[in-house]
């Protein structure tokens, strides 16, 4: 049986204020989506976002208690819901497509893998899975070392984690109220050859589709929602 295909991989890019982070994600970004990749792009912000006054409706609506409120437009669509205490992992899970490359910026004290960009008063020794460094590295690190205008080099690098990241790969990941419910491999693999075999009439010959099921799961002893008639 196939092992687990890989759904996606993320890469925090860390560093303190104004110094070229988001700058450096947009160079990433055009590389890799010029080399075919799908890019998905996560900022970690200490603020809560808001819709800023785009749109009051949509405001209202978030305000008065819905857990997601959506602005759909020819073009774009924009959503905000109710994320809880959620992680990177969850996020790019539920955002990015499978196969997509997450460059996530921020997440300084995420476990994960990190390029960190010199400068400031980062501690690039003291944070856990930096695999490169852009600027200056400190003294006694033995990771790789970049400078800004290296894109493609780093875009290498990222494409090299990627090939070898098998902690990131996975068969079939179950989340209830979107909290990962841990699945062994048995259980793994028979939850996605059954929904292979399911969906297998439906794609129309489709290659490596996307499949994406969502259910409520609702107990036979749980109290009717029913209203009550006398």
């Amino acid at each position: 049986m196939p092992r687990p295909m890989k759904i996606n991989f993320w890469i925090q890019i860390v560093g303190t204020k104004d110094t070229g982070k988001t700058s450096l994600i947009e160079g990433l970004t055009r590389e890799l989506v010029r080399r075919g990749r799908s890019v998905c792009y996560i900022k970690h912000t200490h603020s809560e976002p808001s819709f800023d006054g785009g749109d009051t409706d949509t405001a209202r609506m978030s305000a008065a208690g819905a857990t997601t409120s959506v602005l759909a437009g020819a073009a774009t669509t924009t959503s905000f819901r109710s994320s809880g205490d959620e992680g990177l992992e969850e996020v790019s899970f539920r955002e990015a497509i499978p196969g997509a490359i997450v460059l996530a910026e921020g997440f300084k004290s995420v476990p994960g893998k990190k390029i960190a960009i010199a400068g400031g008063d980062l501690d690039i020794a003291s944070l856990e899975g930096v695999v490169a460094v852009v600027g200056e590295a400190p003294e006694g690190f033995d990771g790789r070392a970049f400078q800004p205008a290296q894109i493609a080099e780093i875009c290498d690098l990222i494409e090299e984690l990627l090939a070898t990241s098998p902690e990131q790969h996975w068969s079939t990941r179950l989340l209830i109220d979107g909290k990962e419910l841990p699945l062994n491999t048995f259980v793994q693999d028979s939850m996605a050859m059954t929904l292979r075999g399911m969906c297998e009439p439906l794609r129309g010959g489709k290659a490596n589709a996307s499949i994406e099921i969502r259910c409520t799961l609702v107990r036979e002893d749980a109290p009717s929602q029913e209203p009550e008639v006398d």
